[in-house]
């Protein structure tokens, strides 16, 4: 079989389906960043709502608390700063700046200014005509700096907080299975290279088969062949000396079918008076490993014609089991044997 070794040290390369974390990991921000711009729009719309609200609870705060102007001791009351001051001390939200201007002198000094630093932004200020005690002012509101960006701002990272997680988390899970994936597809590539490997070794061992298949048909078609050629008669015995196999030229040698002569001892083919040379040419081939040489007479079909030949004997052993039969060859011969 192929090895598969080269296939272990092969060198590291990126996992074919990086792209789909990826791909996740960049849908996953931009969707994030679209909930965290839409949640921070959200929270500044709610921020800008409650500004209002707050801006319209002073001018309520306002016109709900002007002091009473119309007594006799008019003159011994605090002036307008003092007790708009003393109105909104405890009264105005950390995060807004105020300021109340008159509109009957031209003057740029405001009535009230808290927490106003600087000019008014007219983007983020908010204006309201009021008249307590027959006065026309103006009060504005504005919020600080950070009130309104701060609360959008918080909105955003807590979106993007949360957003960054969720996708950090879902592309190590992807990752893993990813991984996983790429091992499997790794180990099911080694196993195809084997059994491409292993079909191969197995094509090879067909043709081999065939070939040693066909040496052995030409090897046994010699053998026929000089058989044949040679006109020997070839018996199979078994250790009882019991016709196995004989060759088809059994028949024109004494006139017998080879299927009749199967089980059969061969001795019942020999002429009675070479019966007993016959054992001992058994004898002799059995104790010595050697091939035996004797002539004798068979007996033809009809038991009246016994026909000479030369019998070769060759005991076949087994190193296991020891004796396992005999091989015979027999060829005709002119001469008659001397009876014994």
């Amino acid at each position: 079989m192929e090895s598969s070794e080269p296939g272990r040290f092969r060198k590291p390369t990126l996992w074919p389906g990086l792209w789909i974390p990826l791909l996740l990991v960049a849908i996953g921000l931009m969707v994030t960043g679209l909930t965290a711009n839409k949640e921070a729009q959200r929270a500044m719309a709610l921020a800008e709502a409650r500004y209002y609200a707050q801006h319209q609870a002073l001018v309520n705060h306002l016109l709900a608390n002007v002091p009473d102007r119309s007594g006799p001791e008019e003159g011994n009351q605090q002036p307008v700063s003092a007790w708009l001051q003393t109105l909104f001390d405890d009264t105005l939200p950390d995060s807004l700046g105020l300021r109340i201007d008159t509109l009957e002198r031209h003057t740029k000094m405001p009535l009230l200014e808290i927490r106003t630093n600087g000019p008014v932004d007219p983007t983020r200020a908010l204006r309201t005509e009021v008249s307590p005690l027959n006065h026309h002012w103006i009060l504005t509101t504005v919020p600080s700096p950070e009130s309104l960006e701060k609360v959008a701002h918080a909105a955003r990272r807590t979106v993007w907080i949360a957003g960054l997680a969720l996708c950090a988390v879902v592309a190590v899970l992807i990752l893993l299975l990813n991984r996983r994936l790429h091992r499997q597809a790794l180990h099911i590539s080694g196993l195809e290279q084997r059994e491409i490997g292993a079909d191969h070794q197995i094509a090879n061992f067909q043709v081999e088969k065939s070939i040693l298949r066909q040496a052995l048909n030409d090897s046994e078609q010699r053998s026929r062949d000089l058989v044949a050629l040679s006109g020997a008669v070839i018996w199979e015995l078994d250790e009882d000396a019991r016709i196995g196999f004989v060759s088809p030229q059994i028949a024109e040698l004494l006139d017998r079918a080879p299927a009749d002569l199967v089980g059969q001892p061969l001795e019942s083919l020999v002429a009675p008076a070479f019966q007993a040379n016959f054992r001992r040419a058994l004898e002799a081939a059995r104790s010595d490993s050697s091939i035996e040489r004797i002539d004798l007479l068979l007996l033809h079909r009809d038991q009246e014609n016994e026909i000479p030949v030369v019998l070769r004997v060759r005991a076949l052993k087994d190193p296991v089991h020891g004796l396992s039969g005999f091989r015979v060859s027999t060829l005709h011969q002119v001469a008659s044997p001397d009876r014994i």
